[in-house]
């Protein structure tokens, strides 16, 4: 039987040597492309614009979210301090009307009458109404205000209250009595369920001070205010769509709250070192927290805004840069393909031209229209081989003057050897300048960038000034109008206190009158006592029949002696209220010129406010035209950083061809030096030369 061996083949009938020759090529040629200039380009390029762009990218992303936490914490912290500020007014005014209450003499002096047990019982029970009426009256000019309470320290005088004095209870050990009482200012007392009087059940803080009368009494004044006007002092006031704006005292306990029964509960977050700061809840979501301490009533005004929703304009931001990045390598796809196509190209036809010539074949051109490198590269090829063509040509009948000319060739070639040494010196200065012209540039880039951000901070701040000199403005005004009014009122308070004057002045008249009539009644007295006299003598004369007419007598004469005494106390009494009405005359005097003083000093500061509001409306429009004149500075800085830019691009371009001229003269300056070499070696090779010749196509 006979077989019959055939050689294995693979597809398309190809033998497995064949296949493995075209793997080979194929991996040669992919080998080659991955070490071409072309695909080198495309990568180098490529990469550079896509990381590049990348790294601005998410670097301008993470400072613009930290600019913009920044700038919310520090706006949420004014915010804070001026709710804090305008809180610590509205205490000033409970201060105000504490201080109206302890300075009250009348007050001091119900008090003292309220509590002497040698008073009769109508004075006391008096005096217990008017002080009870007082503390209703101030009570109910504030209906915040949920009880006023006088505490005596001694605990066998009475307690006050606007509230049933059965329903309150005092702890005389209590720590706060204790410092109000050892204490001259004002103690606000924080948010306690029920108050510090126990007669109630809703959340109230208080206001305590010791009141020392002018009788060497003293007592506690305590205030209980509804915690509602915390609330009326934050409400309102956001940071954020969600933000929370919170009362806490130095434990981070709640001093206030919408729900009543999360008074006294601790905070979700604590306050940061410095007030201000990020912290995290337990759900692990980021708030900024900024707080404001209160020195007069020793709490913390609390604001605290998510993170995500100040950042969450940089979501824009973080898809415009995503767009960028995509638009980017598009950009670098299509100019990497450029340059490498640009690039790769003409060399591989550069390439297979001087294939063809190193065959011999000296008729081969190229056609590069390039003006660039490339192009140059192409004219020097064209010129290499007509050159070569020509020497070709002159080779062989000039071999023989080859030998006569080495000598000179030789001198030539060292005279090119320095000039080429002298060339390549000039072209490394030449390309150390030009790097750092490109490092100053980039520098200068740097610059403009931080000019550009310090700038803007300037318009930010004069914008901030512009505001405040509105609101100054607005106040100024609102001054001259108040100003006005207490003009109005003063005059009409001299008119009042003319007319008082005149008033006394009657008064002292009616005074004189009645003291006259007091004389005139006094002399009719002692007439009236002669007279009775008289009759009592006629009486005893007539014996008994005249004994009624001396009891009549004895009756009149006692008259006179009782009107005598009436009119002698009517007669002080008269005096002591004619010298009360001297007193009250010199006063009014005293005080007259005052009230002018005052009306001069109104009308001083009446002008003053007007000037000031003058001024305000100057420096608005001042700083209206500043703010005109930053945009304008603006503007010329963002062409002014455009042309820094431009440079930096330019000198950084022009520092790599200078380090390719510098990398080209250093080759040159070696070709010149091997040049001098090759020259002893030409007449060796002459004979060699002319051999070799006759290989090329002319």
């Amino acid at each position: 039987m006979n077989m019959k061996w055939e050689k294995v083949k693979g597809p398309n009938n190809q033998s497995p040597s064949a296949m493995s020759l075209s793997r080979s090529k194929a991996n040669k040629g992919n080998s080659e492309m991955m070490l071409s200039v072309g695909f080198k380009l495309f990568v180098l390029i490529f990469a550079s614009i896509i990381l590049s762009v990348s790294v601005t990218g998410i670097v301008t992303l993470r400072v613009a979210k930290h600019i913009i936490e920044e700038n919310a914490a520090q706006a949420a912290y004014e915010t804070i301090q001026q709710t804090n500020e305008k809180l610590d007014t509205v205490l000033g005014v409970y201060e105000q009307m504490m201080l109206q209450m302890i300075t009250n003499t009348n007050l001091h002096n119900w008090l003292f009458t309220a509590n002497d047990q040698n008073r009769q019982t109508f004075d006391q029970l008096s005096a217990r109404k008017e002080v009870q009426e007082y503390i209703n009256q101030i009570t109910f000019s504030n209906s915040l205000i949920a009880n006023i309470m006088i505490i005596p320290k001694n605990p066998e005088h009475l307690t006050f209250s606007t509230l049933s004095s059965t329903s309150v209870s005092i702890d005389y050990e209590a720590p706060w009595f204790q410092e109000a009482s050892s204490s001259q200012d004002n103690l606000w007392l924080h948010t306690r369920i029920g108050g510090y009087s126990n007669a109630q059940q809703r959340p109230q803080l208080g206001l305590a001070r010791l009141m020392k009368t002018s009788l060497n009494q003293e007592f506690v004044v305590l205030f209980e205010i509804n915690q509602e006007m915390l609330n009326q002092q934050v409400r309102g006031i956001q940071l954020s769509p969600s933000s929370q704006v919170y009362i806490t005292n130095t434990q981070n306990l709640l001093l206030q709250a919408e729900d009543e029964s999360l008074i006294l509960a601790e905070a979700e977050l604590a306050i940061p070192e410095g007030n201000r700061g990020i912290m995290r809840n337990e759900d692990g979501e980021e708030f900024i927290v900024v707080a404001h301490f209160s020195d007069k009533a020793k709490w913390f005004v609390v604001g605290i805004a998510p993170v995500a929703e100040l950042t969450e304009d940089t979501k824009i931001v973080e898809q415009v840069i995503y767009v960028i990045i995509g638009v980017a390598s598009l950009v670098a796809v299509a100019l990497s393909l450029l340059v490498a196509r640009t690039m790769g190209s003409p060399l591989r036809r550069l390439q297979r031209l001087m294939v063809e010539g190193a065959k011999g074949n000296l008729n081969v051109r190229t056609s590069f229209k390039n003006r660039d490198e490339i192009g140059q590269v192409g004219r020097s090829f064209n010129e290499m081989m007509e050159q070569i063509t020509e020497l070709v040509r002159q080779t062989n009948h000039s071999a023989a003057e080859v030998l006569m000319t080495a000598q000179e060739l030789s001198h030539s070639a060292k005279d090119t050897a320095h000039s080429a040494r002298e060339i390549s010196e000039a072209t490394e200065q030449i390309a150390h300048g030009a790097a750092t012209l490109a490092s100053e540039a980039e520098r200068g880039n740097e610059l403009v960038i931080d000019l550009s951000k310090q700038l803007q901070q300037v318009v930010e701040a004069n914008r901030t000034m512009g505001q405040v000199a509105a609101d100054v403005h607005k106040v100024s005004e609102q001054g001259t109008g108040y100003m006005v009014q207490l003009n109005d009122k003063t005059r009409v308070t001299e008119e009042i206190t003319r007319r008082m004057v005149e008033k006394v002045d009657q008064l002292q008249e009616s005074t004189a009158s009645i003291r006259n009539l007091l004389d005139m009644l006094t002399q009719i007295t002692q007439q009236t006592n002669i007279l009775a006299l008289n009759a009592s003598i006629e009486a005893s004369r007539s014996g008994a029949a005249g004994r009624g007419f001396m009891v009549i007598a004895g009756e009149i004469r006692k008259l006179a002696d009782q009107s005598r005494q009436s009119i002698d106390i009517v007669a002080e009494m008269t005096e002591h209220i004619q010298g009360g009405i001297a007193e009250t005359v010199s006063v009014m005097s005293e005080a007259y010129p005052l009230f002018q003083e005052q009306i001069s000093a109104v009308r001083d500061a009446d002008m003053i406010f007007n000037q000031v509001r003058e001024r305000m409306t100057g420096l608005v429009q001042q700083a209206d035209k500043v703010t005109e004149a930053i945009e304008q500075l603006e503007k010329a800085q963002r062409v002014l950083s455009d042309t820094m830019a431009s440079v930096s691009a330019v000198s950084e371009e022009s520092s790599a061809i200078s380090e390719e001229v510098a990398s080209s003269s250093a080759a040159q300056l070696n070709t010149s030096d091997a040049l001098v070499n090759l020259v002893g070696k030409l007449e060796r090779l002459s004979n060699e030369l002319t051999d070799s010749l006759k290989k090329f196509k002319i």
